[in-house]
């Protein structure tokens, strides 16, 4: 399995580390999911998921009868912007998707680095309503959209807008903020062959994908970090770079 930055460029195991750290995202080409699972295995722990096939794993590709708003992602049909299991207290932490038969036509992944969105909340000066933007989730509690922790250092984000879940202002003055996150800054295209796909921070970056024609396959890695790790702090959020630019994510 050969571990790279979106420019292509090789990558050992412990810089894959540390881009997803920097970066967010590393992107993964001639590799088998057995090979995946072993780059996680010393330092993440498999994230349990309703529809998985084993611990942290599931098969993704069209399914009839998953059919609605849950299970769009066993359709054809494009997947907005999200981060995965927003709507619940604890997400996974590493979001990997790993590609086994590619789309005849369609299917682009999707990418978009949610720094980018922070940083442009930043510059609008409108972080400071930040608590009152919400992940309006039926039964359960409203998690804010962007949130920083308390030390002010680490950010995260958790999005996802549909019948499920979606983002609104709970007070006036959180409307420009809302409204914001409403016009997301156009994500990054990505078209993986069979071998390919990448691995993210999920509460950094959204990912997303296009409608498709063809026989569309993929097994998608949910992983938190082990407690133990040096990168457990990934399991609150990230740093935002000094100087963030648009074109991290970008191959």
């Amino acid at each position: 399995m050969r571990l790279l930055t979106p420019t292509g460029r090789r990558l050992s195991t412990a810089k894959a580390k540390e881009g997803l750290v920097t970066r967010g995202v590393v992107f993964i080409d001639q590799a088998t999911i057995d090979e995946v699972r072993s780059f996680l295995l010393d330092w993440t722990e498999p994230y349990r998921h309703p529809h998985e096939s084993s611990p942290g794993i599931t098969f993704i590709e069209p399914t009839p009868s998953r059919e609605g708003e849950n299970g769009k992602g066993f359709t054809c049909r494009s997947l907005p912007l999200h981060t995965d299991r927003a709507h619940v207290t604890t997400q996974p932490t590493i979001v990997g998707c790993l590609y086994t038969t590619q789309a005849r036509k369609g299917g682009e992944s999707l990418l978009l680095d949610g720094g980018r969105v922070i940083k442009e909340a930043s510059k609008k000066r409108l972080l400071a309503h930040a608590d009152n933007v919400v992940l309006l989730v039926p039964g359960r509690p409203w998690p804010p959209v962007i949130k920083v922790a308390r030390d002010s250092t680490l950010w995260r984000i958790r999005y996802r807008s549909d019948a499920l879940a979606r983002p609104h202002a709970a007070t006036v003055r959180a409307r420009p903020l809302l409204n914001l996150l409403r016009r997301l800054p156009a994500p990054v295209d990505h078209t993986f062959a069979g071998g390919q796909g990448y691995l993210i921070h999920n509460l950094r970056v959204l990912h997303g994908r296009r409608s498709f024609i063809g026989d569309r396959r993929a097994v998608r890695v949910l992983a938190t970090v082990a407690r133990s790790s040096d990168y457990a702090y990934l399991n609150e959020g990230f740093h935002l770079p000094v100087e963030h630019h648009s074109g991290e994510i970008r191959g």
